[in-house]
């Protein structure tokens, strides 16, 4: 690339600051459309340098007029009194504390709507978070609601299991304590049977012995009364029905027929 002249570089300085003071309201403008769009605060921030050059372009040109002027009636009334002078000292020292006062209400406004702004801002966010905290607790309080009622329907329903094994449990011992009831009636009336038939059979056997003790007392009692006839004739009979003669001897049937005896 060719080297420029200086010239070139002089005349984009001297257009720069010809146009300065419109460069820095358009800016101004930009920056105040841009803040509306975006809430950022850097660009609040940028209209304080671009009202700075602003003021200091507009007050340039206000010099610059301001100088000719005085120049000319200089010229023609070729004379001015220190009087005059201060007079217009004061008058520029009033126009710019003026234009610094306008310039601080400015910036103090859009620093206060900045503020305000950035208060809404802060304002709109807390109450967000508001919302979402307060949607987190209900969350939170639905779910511990539910975990609550699982809970809860959980130990009812091990107190009905429990409540069943325990009916089942005394079902099944009173189903027992039947079953040895019933067992042990059983048992009884067994031991009632066995005892009745032991009492049966010994009335029987004593029944038995009674019968044949009457037998033997029927039998002794004939037999003592043969031998009470025996002896009479002279015969008598051992205790195994045999007769004998008075000597002793064995009598035969027919001795014993003819004795009139029984054989």
């Amino acid at each position: 690339m060719k080297n420029k002249k200086w010239w070139y570089y002089a005349l984009w300085i001297f257009a720069i600051l010809l146009f300065l003071p419109f460069v820095c309201v358009y800016g101004v403008y930009r920056s105040i459309i841009n803040f509306k769009k975006t809430k950022n605060l850097l660009w609040l921030f940028a209209i304080v340098p671009l009202l700075f050059f602003g003021s200091a372009g507009v007050a340039g040109y206000v010099g610059a007029f301001t100088g000719d002027g005085n120049t000319r009636i200089e010229q023609k009334t070729s004379s001015s009194s220190s009087k005059d002078k201060d007079l217009e000292k004061k008058a520029k020292d009033k126009a710019s504390k003026e234009a610094q006062t306008a310039k601080k209400a400015e910036a103090t406004k859009k620093s206060k709507a900045a503020k305000k702004a950035e208060a809404a801002k802060k304002t709109e966010a807390a109450k967000k978070a508001e919302a979402a905290k307060k949607a987190e607790a209900t969350k939170k309080a639905e779910a511990a609601k539910q975990a609550e009622a699982a809970k809860q329907a959980e130990a009812a329903k091990q107190a009905e299991a429990a409540k069943q094994a325990e009916a089942a449990k005394q079902a099944e011992a009173a189903k027992q304590a039947e079953a040895a009831k019933q067992a042990e009636a059983a048992k009884q009336a067994e031991a009632a049977k066995q005892a009745e038939a032991a009492r049966q059979a010994e009335a029987a056997r004593q029944a038995e012995a009674a019968r044949q003790a009457e037998a033997d007392r029927q039998a002794q009692a004939a037999a003592q009364s043969e031998q009470n006839v025996t002896t009479a004739s002279g015969y008598t009979r051992d205790a195994r029905g045999r007769w004998h003669r008075p000597n002793g001897q064995y009598a035969s049937k027919n001795e014993i027929a003819a004795a009139g005896l029984s054989w």
